[in-house]
């Protein structure tokens, strides 16, 4: 006849009335467990109270987690009282398949007892008996630990060394007990998680702070690089056209090259996405030597790499037909580069306005060189440009639609 009993928990006996020692007893054990913060103390209090209730030899109390391979479900071993490291080896992981009256409980989820393994017929001749023996364990009894969802966590368990059959009072307070620890276990695998998802995004922020140094770092050698590509290509241009009777237009395409690479520069910073209408007119205007006697106003405005590229050359030129023939070329002079966005939505219009004052009267060129041509295509090659000369200066508006001048290509 087998000795294995499964015990609901919800059939416990009547408390008695006078039974004040046990009301302490329970409300020492909660105020030891309230009070305790680190999880492996808690998780040996518990299991002291446990072996306090029950009287037993040993207790231990195990976490229900998945197996390596995720397809089922096995009892990790949280602490343990009574064991020797030997025995706490053997039972440090449990599958369902062992003989205990832990695996039963798992099985049931209900309370097992198993009042004495030696006359338990499933388990005779068994290595699991062998390891009772050798840890010197005659009986058990396993309670689930079940959330307040009804979600099993785990398990906590006493032993004794002689054959046993816990009393209703034991397993009352047991129950209490298992309450109680149920709520504390499910606290601390919280916490415990959360810790576990907070190192894990501290580890994605340092890498990715990481890539960010990487990608700043590489930025930087790219822009090294292209510097000195554009230089290379106007020494050799410079080579190439040395002997030339006109040394203006050599200097000219060089000046060009000079621009292009300071709006490269931007464009690196934001690796070659976008850039600031604002950064790119200023990079131009400080590379032509006169950024004191050109005011630039307006709004902070996103434009694309292509974009980006065709104002820094159409400034450039802006500015070398201002210094050679506009207000630039004489000492009071001046120039007010201003932007605006109008419209809304699909429908928002960039309109640049270049406008020269306090200079020579200027008068429309007879023929059209490289810059006039470039001036005359405009901010996207669409060729929405007003260009006014009079007799204080060089007026032009130069209009785009903004999705236009904002795709990288």
């Amino acid at each position: 006849m087998t000795n294995l009993r499964i015990v609901s928990n919800d059939k416990q006996a009547k408390k008695p009335a006078d039974d004040t020692s046990d009301i302490e007893l329970l409300h020492a054990i909660s105020v030891d467990l309230i009070g305790e913060q680190d999880s492996f103390a808690l998780y040996g209090k518990i299991v002291d109270a446990a072996i306090s209730i029950t009287r037993s030899q040993f207790g231990t109390m195990q976490l229900l987690r998945k197996t390596e391979d995720g397809t089922g479900n096995g009892l990790h071993l949280l602490t343990s009282r009574g064991l020797t490291p030997q025995d706490r080896a053997v039972w440090e992981w449990v599958t369902p398949a062992a003989l205990s009256s832990c695996t039963q409980a798992l099985k049931s989820g209900r309370r097992a007892i198993v009042e004495d393994f030696e006359t338990w017929p499933e388990i005779i001749g068994t290595p699991d008996l062998m390891a009772f023996r050798r840890a010197g364990i005659r009986s058990a009894q396993t309670t689930p630990l079940v959330s307040r969802d009804g979600t099993l966590l785990g398990m906590i368990s006493t032993h004794w060394s002689e054959p046993h059959q816990p009393s209703e009072r034991d397993l009352r307070l047991l129950d209490i007990l298992a309450r109680q620890a149920a709520d504390l276990l499910e606290r601390t695998i919280a916490d415990e998680a959360l810790r576990e998802r907070e190192k894990a995004l501290e580890a994605s922020v340092a890498k990715l702070r990481e890539m960010q140094e990487l990608q700043k770092l590489l930025s930087g050698e790219l822009g090294h690089r292209a510097k000195n590509l554009f230089a290379m290509v106007a020494a050799i241009t410079s080579h190439t056209l040395r002997g030339l009777n006109d040394q203006a237009r050599v200097q000219t395409l060089q000046q060009r090259l000079m621009a292009l690479s300071s709006a490269n520069d931007i464009l690196l910073q934001s690796n070659w996405k976008a850039a600031l209408l604002g950064d790119v007119a200023a990079a131009a205007v400080k590379g032509a030597g006169v950024a004191g006697r050109i005011r630039i106003e307006g709004p902070d405005v996103e434009i694309g790499s292509k974009a980006a590229l065709n104002v820094a050359l159409l400034l450039h030129e802006l500015t070398t037909n201002a210094l050679k023939h506009g207000s630039l070329s004489v000492g009071g002079g001046s120039v007010d580069l201003t932007w605006r966005v109008e419209g809304t939505g699909h429908h928002e219009v960039l309109r640049l306005t270049w406008r020269e004052t306090k200079g020579p009267a200027v008068v429309k060129p007879e023929r059209q060189g490289f810059g006039s041509r470039l001036i005359s295509a405009g901010l996207s090659g669409s060729g929405d440009v007003i260009v006014a000369y009079s007799s204080t200066g060089l007026m032009c508006e130069i209009s785009a639609h903004l999705n236009e001048l904002q795709g990288a290509e």
